[in-house]
C-alpha cells in the first residue's frame, strides 16, 4: 500500500461516523451552504489536514458564492489536506460513475491536488479507489476540470468521495458534479431544517414518551422503569448506547437500567465495548472478588471506562453476585492482542514446547504495529510466521486435556489475535472490520450461553441497526431478539481525549434543526422516546422525526473544529431513544485526572 493510499485510507477510517451520516439528497457539491457552527467551512463536508488552513473563499471561485480553499506554506512531513463525505449507495451501485470537479492551484510543490473516490463492500473490502496520484495538478494551474470514472460494484455498500492536497502551496476546489451512466445527478437543495414544534406536534410527541424519575442508580423507586417490560418484551439482547464515551448521566442511567433488567427481567450477562480477555478478567472480581477493580477496569485498554461511574456499576455487580453468581461481566472488543496472549501463557504453564511457541508468538506480535497505527509493515512482514504459530497452537488446544469450555475459550483467544491482525487484505476497511469482529465475538458469547439474556454497553454508532455496524449484523442475526436504546443529551459536557488531554470538554449546545433542540421543547428532563411505535404508527404529525435529522454523535476523541452532530434517520437506527437534558463529564479515577 503506497503512502498516499495508506494515509487516505486512515483519514476515511478515523472519521467514519460523520461520513456514514451522509445519506441525504442534498450534498452541497458547490460548497454554497456554510456550516451552522463554523461558517468558514462548508456544511456536510469533513475537512482535515495537519498544518493546512482550510476555508471557504468568496474571492476566488469557479461558480457561485464560494470555493473551498486549502493552504499549506510548508509541508516537511508530507501531510495531506482532505475534504470528504459519503454518498448514498442506492443511486450508484452497479452503474458507471463519473465524478468531476474544478481545481485551481498556485505554487503547488512536492505533491499535487486532485479528487478522490473510494467504494467499499459490506465485508470490509475496498472494491475500487482512485486518488488521482498519477495525474494530480502541480505547480500553477488556472481552473481545470478533473475527472474520475469508475464502475461501482453492485456489492458496494459505501462510497467516500471528495478531494485532497498533498503538498505545499494553495489549492481551490469548486463545482463538483456526479454523472450516473452519463446523466448528471442533480444535487437537490433541501428546505430549511425544522426549528420549532407546533402545539399539535408537541401534544402528539408526548404520546410517545415515557418520563423517567432519575438517571441516578440510587436503589429507589423503579416504577418509572416498569415500562421497559413492555418495550423490551421477550427480547433476549438489549443494547444500551451512548452518544459520547464520557457522559456521567448516561453512564448512570445505563447502570440504573442494568440493575432493573438484572433484578426484574433475569438478564444475567453484561457485555461491554472492551477488549474481550481483559473484560473476562474483570469478571473474576464481579463474581469472586479477585483483584483490584480499578486496575482491572484500567486494563480493559480504553481509558474512558476508567471512571467512578463504571466502578460503581462493577461494585454493584459484585454485591449482587453474593452469595451466588447472578450476573457475568464480559466484553467483545479486539483492539489489543496482549490479553489473549496472556490467557494462552497462563493456560500452558509447565508445557515447555507450547510455552516456547507462545513466547515466539509474543515476540513477533510485539514487533508488529497495530492496524490502527500509521505503519503496517510490521504486520505484513510477520503475518505468515504468526499464522503458522497460531495454527500450531490451535492444534495444541484441540489435543490438550482441557475441558470443552476451556478449549472453546482458548480458541476464542486465538480468534482475538487474528482479528487484531486484520483480515490480511491491504484494502480492508478497519472500522467496518472492527464492528464485524465485535459482532462475531458477541455472538460467540451468546452461543456459549444459549439460555441467557444479555445486555450490551457500547457507543450509539456500534449498536445502531443500520450501516455496516455491529448492531446491523446483530439485528440481521437476532431479529426481534435484539432491542436497541440510543442515548443523547441537549447540552453540557463530556469526557474525551483532545487538545487538553483526557479531560472534560464542553459540548456544543443543540441548535435549531437538531433533534435534541426539538426534543428539548417538551420540557421533560429525562425520558424514553418510543421510536419503534412512531415508525409503526406512521403518524403524520411525526413525519419530521422519520426524516433525516441532525443528532449528536461524539466518540472517545473530541475534534474541536468539528460539528458534534450528524444527519441520520434516527427511527431506522434505534428502537428507542433516551433523552437527558444536561450531561456532565464522567469522573476519571483520581490518579488519571
Amino acid at each position: 500500500m503506497n503512502i498516499i493510499k495508506f494515509y487516505l485510507f486512515w483519514i476515511i477510517v478515523l472519521y467514519p461516523f460523520s461520513m456514514n451520516s451522509f445519506s441525504q439528497s442534498s450534498m452541497n457539491l458547490d460548497f454554497e451552504v456554510r456550516d451552522y457552527l463554523n461558517t468558514s467551512l462548508p456544511e456536510l463536508w469533513i475537512t482535515r489536514g495537519e498544518g493546512f488552513k482550510i476555508s471557504l473563499d468568496s474571492i476566488e471561485k469557479h461558480t457561485g458564492k464560494y470555493s473551498l480553499k486549502m493552504e499549506n506554506p510548508d509541508n516537511p512531513n508530507n501531510k495531506f489536506g482532505t475534504f470528504m463525505a459519503n454518498l448514498p449507495i442506492e443511486p450508484f451501485a452497479g452503474k458507471n460513475i463519473e465524478y468531476r470537479g474544478w481545481i485551481k492551484t498556485k505554487d503547488v510543490k512536492t505533491g499535487y491536488a486532485g479528487l478522490l473516490f473510494r467504494v467499499d463492500s459490506a465485508d470490509v473490502k475496498g472494491l475500487g479507489y482512485d486518488y488521482m496520484n498519477d495525474r494530480g495538478l502541480k505547480g500553477d494551474n488556472d481552473w481545470t476540470q478533473a475527472s474520475i470514472k469508475m464502475d461501482v460494484s453492485k456489492d458496494g455498500t459505501r462510497i467516500n468521495f471528495g478531494g485532497l492536497f498533498t503538498g505545499e502551496g494553495t489549492v481551490w476546489f469548486d463545482n463538483l458534479e456526479l454523472y450516473v451512466n452519463g446523466e448528471k445527478y442533480i444535487d437537490i437543495i433541501e428546505p430549511e431544517p425544522k426549528k420549532t414544534l407546533s402545539k399539535e406536534e408537541i401534544a402528539s410527541l408526548k404520546k410517545y414518551i415515557y418520563p423517567l424519575r432519575t438517571y441516578e442508580p440510587d436503589g429507589g423507586d423503579t416504577k418509572d422503569l416498569k415500562v421497559l417490560d413492555k418495550l423490551i418484551g421477550n427480547s433476549k439482547v438489549v443494547a444500551l448506547g451512548e452518544n459520547s464515551h464520557g457522559s456521567s448521566e448516561i453512564f448512570k442511567m445505563k447502570n440504573r437500567i442494568i440493575q432493573y433488567l438484572a433484578e426484574n427481567k433475569c438478564f444475567n450477562i453484561f457485555s461491554m465495548e472492551a477488549d474481550m480477555p481483559e473484560a473476562y478478567r474483570l469478571n473474576d472480581y464481579t463474581i469472586r472478588g479477585e483483584g483490584d477493580p480499578e486496575k482491572l477496569i484500567r486494563d480493559m485498554n480504553l481509558l474512558v471506562w476508567s471512571t467512578e461511574e463504571v466502578l460503581n456499576m462493577v461494585e454493584w455487580m459484585h454485591k449482587y453476585n453474593q452469595p451466588k453468581q447472578r450476573i457475568e461481566f464480559t466484553g467483545f472488543d479486539m483492539q489489543d492482542y496482549r490479553g489473549a496472549v496472556n490467557e494462552l501463557i497462563s493456560s500452558f504453564i509447565g508445557n515447555e514446547a507450547v510455552e516456547s511457541k507462545i513466547n515466539i508468538l509474543k515476540k513477533k506480535l510485539e514487533e508488529t504495529r497495530a492496524p490502527t497505527q500509521q505503519n503496517s509493515s510490521g504486520i505484513i512482514n510477520n503475518r505468515g510466521e504468526i499464522d503458522t504459530i497460531l495454527l500450531s497452537l490451535q492444534n495444541n488446544i484441540d489435543t490438550s486435556s482441557f475441558q470443552i469450555p476451556q478449549k472453546a475459550w482458548l480458541q476464542q483467544n486465538i480468534v482475538i489475535i487474528k482479528q487484531y491482525l486484520g483480515d490480511g487484505d491491504a484494502d480492508y476497511n478497519i472500522f467496518s472490520w472492527r464492528d464485524k469482529c465485535m459482532a462475531d465475538n458477541f455472538m460467540w458469547i451468546k452461543e456459549q450461553n444459549p439460555n441467557s439474556k444479555l445486555i450490551i454497553w457500547a457507543h450509539n454508532g456500534h449498536i445502531m441497526k443500520t450501516n455496516t455496524s455491529m448492531g446491523s449484523s446483530l439485528a440481521q442475526k437476532l431479529g426481534d431478539n435484539y432491542t436497541t436504546f440510543g442515548f443523547t443529551f441537549f447540552d453540557g459536557s463530556y469526557l474525551a481525549s483532545g487538545s487538553k488531554g483526557l479531560t472534560s470538554y464542553k459540548a456544543t449546545t443543540a441548535y435549531p434543526g437538531t433533534l435534541e433542540y426539538l426534543l428539548n421543547q417538551l420540557n421533560e428532563p429525562i425520558f424514553i422516546l418510543d421510536l419503534k411505535k412512531i415508525k409503526s404508527d406512521n403518524n403524520k404529525d411525526m413525519k419530521w422525526l422519520m426524516e433525516q435529522l441532525k443528532y449528536r454523535f461524539v466518540g472517545a476523541t473530541v475534534l474541536e473544529d468539528m460539528n458534534d452532530f450528524m444527519n441520520r434517520k434516527i427511527c431506522d437506527d434505534f428502537d428507542y431513544l433516551i433523552f437527558i437534558k444536561t450531561s456532565s463529564s464522567s469522573i476519571l479515577f483520581p490518579y488519571l485526572r
